[in-house]
């Protein structure tokens, strides 16, 4: 199965960035403002949804469109995030995520949390910012990045069994709290791949490059 690509309303700065990290193969869904994000990169998403109260622009004929009430319980990235899933796709990677609204943001890494417990790997990227999320059981490899800081956090009340290897703060066996951010701005190694691994809870792992 090939990846799905979400492109959101969020803030994203350098357009140019995104279509770097782009494959041919990728199944590209745009969520409401997404579709100008979209647009702005020269790409026609495969499927535009949301209920557009932010995009009220043409939408391409070979575009397929869900259309949804404004007054929903999902936001118009869960309405991406649960449509991909559906659709098959285990890979999603997610732009226009962050910026802007801190309401936002928060939604966003809390439905990153919701895909990942389904069984997919999601990814929110911008230029200077990488969000993912590691379940109880999983250990993930994240690339040495240049000038980044690297911060996990428990996105649930306690994460035990953590782990991070190959970073200037190392921890074995340990336990993070949702309520003490005691793995905030660690270091990568230089050169090095950070390990991150966890026994239970959830873990949110942010890779943060300076302005």
């Amino acid at each position: 199965m090939n990846r799905c690509v979400i492109v959101g309303g969020g803030e994203i700065k350098d357009f140019r960035y995104v279509r770097r990290q782009l494959y041919e193969s990728d199944y590209i869904i745009s969520a409401d403002l997404g579709y100008a994000h979209c647009t702005s990169m020269g790409l026609i998403p495969h499927l535009a949804l949301g209920d557009f109260d932010s995009y009220r622009g043409d939408i391409a004929k070979e575009c397929e469109v869900l259309r949804y009430p404004v007054e929903k319980n999902d936001t118009d990235t869960m309405l991406a995030v649960k449509e991909a899933l559906k659709r098959g796709y285990r890979e999603i990677l997610m732009f226009g995520m962050t910026g802007g609204r801190l309401d936002h943001t928060l939604a966003n890494i809390q439905t990153l949390v919701y895909g990942t417990n389904r069984g997919a790997t999601l990814c929110i990227c911008d230029k200077n910012c990488w969000i993912t999320a590691v379940p109880g059981g999983k250990s993930i490899s994240v690339p040495w990045r240049e000038e980044c800081s690297l911060s996990v956090f428990s996105y649930t009340e306690k994460s035990s069994g953590v782990n991070l290897e190959n970073v200037h703060y190392p921890l074995h066996n340990a336990v993070l709290e949702s309520e003490f951010p005691l793995g905030v701005s660690n270091h990568f190694l230089p050169g090095q791949e950070a390990v991150i691994s966890v026994e239970k809870g959830m873990l949110i792992v942010v890779c943060n490059k300076a302005n």
